[in-house]
């Protein structure tokens, strides 16, 4: 019988199966390692979990994120999505200041505001560090008002203001060249 499972649910133990597609082994134990459905072969001795997986991020990738935090030499960002496909991720990266724009970056903070919405571009991956970028066309594609936190909007006073419509507040970000289009977020 086919069972619905989630990441992490139990599936048997070692003993009884081999840990098939879609699985892991954590202290002798098979748990589900992507949502499905539990199948078990009997005869082969073997528990898998049939479904999709989750989309995996690789270098040159263009994803979307959120900003959550600052640093003295870069911005975290929870990238939930990648441009292009289906399905929501959960990763922590980092934009490095080296990596936020062309010319030089003093205090990341200027440029980023807590809860705005980035489209970058996965640069390095190396074992649980993963870092993105936002230099060339890519920055901040939605932000929000440091003082009130409305939406803000492009504004005239100069290539990198935003304008806030509720408060009037000016303030720079680095933002992308699509900024206001996040459709694919």
């Amino acid at each position: 019988m086919d069972d619905k499972v989630m990441v992490g649910d139990y599936l048997g133990t070692i003993e009884e199966f081999t840990p098939g597609e879609g699985t892991y082994a954590e202290e002798g134990k098979i748990y589900a390692a992507k949502v499905g459905f539990k199948a078990i072969d009997s005869k082969r001795h073997v528990a898998e979990v049939k479904g999709k997986g989750l989309p995996a991020l690789a270098v040159g990738q263009t994803v979307f994120g959120q900003v959550m935090g600052f640093r003295t030499s870069m911005v975290t960002v929870i990238v939930s999505k990648i441009a292009g496909q289906k399905g929501n991720i959960d990763e922590r990266t980092a934009i490095y200041v080296s990596n936020i724009d062309d010319s030089y970056v003093e205090k990341p903070e200027d440029l980023f505001g807590i809860g705005d919405i980035v489209k970058a571009t996965v640069v390095k991956m190396d074992g649980n560090v993963i870092d993105i970028s936002t230099k060339g066309d890519y920055g901040v594609v939605k932000a929000f008002c440091k003082r009130c936190r409305k939406e803000m909007e492009k504004s005239d006073k100069g290539k990198d203001k935003l304008k806030c419509p509720s408060c009037g507040h000016i303030e720079k970000r680095k933002i992308a060249k699509d900024y206001g289009k996040v459709s694919d977020f």
